[in-house]
């Protein structure tokens, strides 16, 4: 019986403390803090963990300087905090990144008045970064020739943080530190609805549950429900029949994933036409390129030809490229929804869309201007916890915050004070940096890799990196890179089978890795190695895994191309 299965089984046999609908960053987060200091925790997602909007942010752990322009000063003094905690508690995974800005001549603002803000963002922060630099058209020039000085004024430099991996794996680590403390999680498994059963400290909530790979239908109790569904939680709500302060607004973002504009790891920051900030990212061999912000009615959106011509002419404008950068040269797409939290009309009907009326906050300010806040609201009565908005720079304060409030609802946590975030302690990470050079672990990194296969093995895999260690010992086949072209090894691979849940080839492809998003997709269908991969992880059903995946491109099967890709 394979983890998920295991944990299926487990869901209907017990009361927990908690069952936690959504394995987004809040949930994974709600369930860690929970778990770690003592509680007993369910938690569940419809789709796959991190497999709506936590998979599609820009991956960054920033303090929102934008939200300077509206006045929000206590959200960016907390962000940036939060962000200086991340990099403090994941210094192998969330680390500082500087941004290189240019304004343009005529900008509502100057580069000094710009740079002054960045000044008043460092101490807000406390001056844990780098300080802030003033550019002059020429120092951008020297130091980036990529960028299009023609219509310059100037620019700045300044720091904040970004996430050395994809954003989807950040949020599984939590899923996985929060089963290590005894969270029975599973993925692929839908509420039907909750109800409240039984008077005072008797009281359940019974959640009815549907595993969707299967069919299968179960209940699981709780003594409380947590709504970390994410854009879902208006429409859970609605369904379980609670009313809450708040409700969300939807804006889309869309990034594009392109070939390596510049080497140089720096986020290059601009301010697109319409004047929101606009970043080229790097992501190892490749660029993320974007965003947009568009406000949309429903979770569910798509890229759109518009979206694309958007972000390619802004960024054709601003750089100085060989040749410009067309629709051909997109590798991966990224869009979602970022579920902006406001304050609920009274007439609103509470189906989570943003129907006129509904969003009073959204009417009256700019609609850029929204912020990522976050906001838990609390039905004592039943027990009952909403989560709204956020972002992953907050989401150590988001499961603080629900920890507490489990207390006030009278969940008992044994563990008050522990410490249920965070990388190893270092004497922990010496001691496995010391028996990989015993090992002479780095001679087994492949040529093609930016990095030495023992930092990338610690940072994804941290304490069970020692695991790893232990199966290359025995058998250094293990080392060797599974899927040509990529930085995955047969050992990875193996894990992820038993301890990742990974039920889809997608769930392995685009969340617990970040191969689809820096590959192009024929290029993963013909890598050597990637139906072996396939059978490790699914055994019988590799070639209906490898189909589902594939289906826009079944005239494709690995037999059919034996040769090794260029891969980055």
């Amino acid at each position: 019986m394979n983890l998920r299965d295991s944990n299926l089984a487990k869901l209907p046999n017990r009361v927990f403390d908690a069952l936690i609908i959504g394995g987004g960053i809040n949930g994974a987060v709600s369930a860690a803090a929970l778990s770690g200091k003592g509680a007993s925790v369910a938690l569940i997602d419809q789709r796959d963990f991190a497999g709506f909007t936590s998979q599609q942010s820009s991956n960054l752990a920033w303090g929102g300087i934008k939200y300077l322009e509206s006045g929000d000063y206590g959200l960016v003094r907390k962000l940036c905090l939060s962000r200086n905690h991340l990099i403090d508690s994941y210094p192998s995974r969330v680390r500082e990144i500087r941004f290189f800005t240019t304004i343009d001549k005529g900008f509502r603002f100057s580069p000094w008045f710009l740079w002054i803000g960045t000044w008043v963002y460092w101490l807000f922060g406390n001056g844990y970064t780098r300080i802030p630099r003033l550019m002059s058209k020429g120092q951008i020039r020297r130091e980036e020739p990529v960028v299009n000085t023609s219509k310059a004024a100037g620019g700045f430099e300044y720091s904040d943080a970004y996430l050395h991996d994809n954003d989807s794996r950040f949020v599984f680590q939590f899923v996985r530190a929060a089963m290590d403390r005894g969270t029975i999680a599973a993925n692929y498994v839908e509420s039907l609805g909750s109800r409240r059963e039984g008077q005072g400290q008797d009281a359940v909530w019974i959640t009815e549950a549907r595993d969707t790979q299967r069919g299968e239908h179960f209940q699981i109790r709780s003594k409380i429900l947590i709504n970390a569904a994410g854009p879902f939680a208006d429409g859970l709500n609605q369904r379980n029949g609670e009313q809450t302060a708040h409700q969300h607004l939807f804006s889309k973002g869309i990034h594009l994933i392109v070939p390596q504009i510049t080497p140089q790891q720096h986020i290059l920051a601009f301010f697109a036409d319409d004047g929101r900030l606009f970043f080229v990212i790097p992501m190892g061999v490749r660029t993320c390129i974007g965003t947009t912000d568009t406000p949309v009615e429903r979770p569910f959106t798509e890229v759109t030809d518009e979206d694309r011509d958007f972000v390619l002419e802004n960024i054709n404008k601003r750089l100085e490229l060989a040749q410009p950068l067309t629709r051909d040269d997109i590798i991966a797409e990224r869009c979602g929804v970022r579920p902006l939290v406001v304050q609920r009309a009274p007439n609103a009907a509470g189906d989570g869309t943003a129907g006129d009326g509904d969003a009073t906050e959204g009417t009256a300010r700019d609609w850029m201007q929204l912020s990522r806040k976050h906001a838990i609201d609390v039905d004592p009565a039943h027990a009952h916890l909403s989560i709204f908005g956020g972002k992953l720079t907050d989401c150590v304060n988001v499961g603080n915050e629900v920890a507490e409030i489990a207390t006030q609802l009278g969940v008992r946590l044994p563990h008050p004070h522990y410490r249920w975030y965070g990388e190893p302690h270092r004497s922990v990470h010496e001691e496995y940096r010391h028996q990989a050079r015993l090992m002479d672990l780095d001679s087994y990194t492949s040529p093609d890799s930016i990095e030495p296969l023992s930092s990338r093995l610690w940072r994804r895999y941290d304490q069970q990196a020692f695991e790893l260690l232990a199966q290359i010992r025995e058998d250094p086949r293990q080392a060797e890179v599974l899927i040509k072209g990529t930085d995955y090894t047969r050992c990875e691979i193996q894990l992820a089978k038993r301890q990742e849940m990974i039920v889809t080839l997608e769930d392995f492809l685009r969340r617990r890795s970040k191969i689809a998003l820096v590959v192009p997709r024929q290029t993963i269908q013909r890598a050597e190695g990637l139906m072996e991969a396939c059978e490790i992880l699914f055994g019988d059903q590799a070639q209906a895994r490898y189909d589902e995946y594939f289906c826009e491109d079944c005239e494709i099967t690995p037999a059919q191309s034996q040769q090794t890709p260029d891969v980055a």
